[in-house]
């Protein structure tokens, strides 16, 4: 480790040495690589997270340029995992950086994640968030969720165990819609996935985290719910795990 690199980030009160160093020795698994994940994925390669796993199966598209600041023109019709990994390893050679081009499945999550110490979601879709809800709640791995939509930008931290999970908020999956007739303000991405690795740091320290945070950037709105775990949750208190 270059300590000169993290001398800043070291003299944060809260995070000092032993937090750097937890960084290094973590894993980060990253479950989609789109505005949200590749922002996350940057943010904590730089922070020095010690080794990050970025699983996505789709392309960069010209339509992701304006919500992310790691594709560029050039990588449009490329792997996003893989253009991530080649990109992340001359960004910080403390860190080690895996892409995956693969779908999420129920057949292969726990394989993609079973090493991790905790996962991000960068997915774009209810179904797999509730599928790395499960996953992460059997298995009792940390996870944050993110979403976006319009100017809005959503994050929950989830601990099992001591936290609600995503199913306590959201028992059903909403009707979907299709990722391309969801408006997102290129900004919003970057906002969220900052406050999504702010919460994923804190939950790899062990301090305390918020509850349900929600931020409209164009109304310059910040809003954090204290939730409480449902006891007649079907997955944190039932054990009952429908999309595993």
């Amino acid at each position: 480790m270059t300590v000169n690199r993290y001398k800043k980030q070291i003299l944060v009160e809260q995070f000092g040495k032993k937090g750097q160093n937890k960084l290094l020795n973590s894993k980060v698994v990253i479950i989609g690589a789109g505005g949200l994940g590749s922002n996350s994925a940057n943010i904590l390669t730089r922070a020095g997270v010690g080794s990050i796993e970025i699983v996505d199966d789709d392309v960069v598209d010209i339509t992701n340029l304006h919500r992310t600041s790691i594709f560029n023109e050039e990588d449009v019709g490329k792997s996003k995992a893989m253009v991530l990994e080649k990109r992340l390893k001359i960004t910080n050679s403390d860190v080690v950086i895996h892409g995956t081009k693969k779908k999420v499945t129920r057949k292969n999550i726990w394989s993609l994640i079973k090493n991790a110490d905790i996962v991000l979601d960068g997915s774009d879709n209810m179904e797999t968030r509730f599928l790395i809800n499960d996953v992460c709640i059997k298995q009792k791995i940390s996870w944050v969720y993110a979403g976006v939509t319009s100017a809005i930008g959503m994050v929950m931290g989830i601990v099992p165990e001591k936290t609600p999970c995503l199913r306590c908020i959201s028992q059903s999956i909403p009707s979907p819609i299709m990722p391309s007739n969801i408006s997102t303000f290129g900004i919003i991405p970057g906002v969220t996935a900052s406050i999504q690795c702010m919460e994923a740091i804190k939950i790899l320290l062990g301090d305390d985290i918020a509850g349900l945070i929600i931020y409209d950037i164009w109304k310059q709105q910040f809003e954090i719910t204290n939730l409480r775990r449902n006891p007649e949750c079907i997955c944190c208190s039932k054990h009952i795990f429908e999309f595993l």
